[in-house]
């Protein structure tokens, strides 16, 4: 396999770990499908675009990320999972709206920052640690952070969907290591 061009429509957490079975060794072209003009072709860069990173005030043994892209998700969503002792970071835009990729910089930009990020969870909450991800987020950005996800390197991912039988988010996927997605 030399290259792919990936075009997915699923859940998010099966997006995650479609992105971690891909891995960011082959190359790859993730597409995503826009909602106006209704097409999977990449636009220009918006000017000024950046992703914004907020760190949580108090450090907590239990650590999530909340990734408010297409929509914003609210904190106290993600403390009814996980309670008031959970040190929430999170990954944000200017305004959170389900349209807002438009570019393939766009991508590229989350592909850097996340990895960072990743790191700066890890430095702060320690190695031996989990991340728990709550994300509002377009597909080909869902199959990004499974492709930016080092199974050596970066904390297991506990993943949450949203679910409204359920009453809010659950948890979904837990990746720990190549090969090991247990479904929760």
């Amino acid at each position: 396999m030399k290259h792919l061009s990936v075009f997915a429509l699923a859940p998010q957490p099966l997006l995650i770990e479609l992105g971690r079975l891909l891995s960011d060794i082959p190359a790859a072209d993730v597409y995503q499908l826009h909602r106006e003009p209704p097409d999977w072709k990449w636009q220009d860069h918006p000017d000024g675009f950046d992703f914004m990173v907020k760190k949580p005030e108090i450090t907590y043994p239990t650590v999530a990320l909340n990734l408010s892209l297409s929509a914003i998700v609210d904190n106290s969503r993600i403390t009814s999972v996980l309670g008031d002792d959970t040190s929430i970071w999170t990954m944000t835009i200017d305004t959170p709206y389900n349209d807002f990729l438009k570019s393939k910089e766009q991508l590229s930009l989350f592909r850097q920052k996340f990895r960072i990020l990743m790191d700066q969870i890890k430095s702060v909450h320690g190695h031996d640690n989990e991340l728990h991800l709550f994300l509002a987020a377009p597909v080909a950005i869902a199959v990004e952070i499974g492709r930016v996800w080092m199974p050596k390197a970066d904390l297991p991912l506990i993943v949450y969907d949203e679910n409204r039988q359920n009453g809010g988010f659950s948890k979904a996927i837990v990746i720990t290591s190549v090969g090991q997605s247990l479904t929760a």
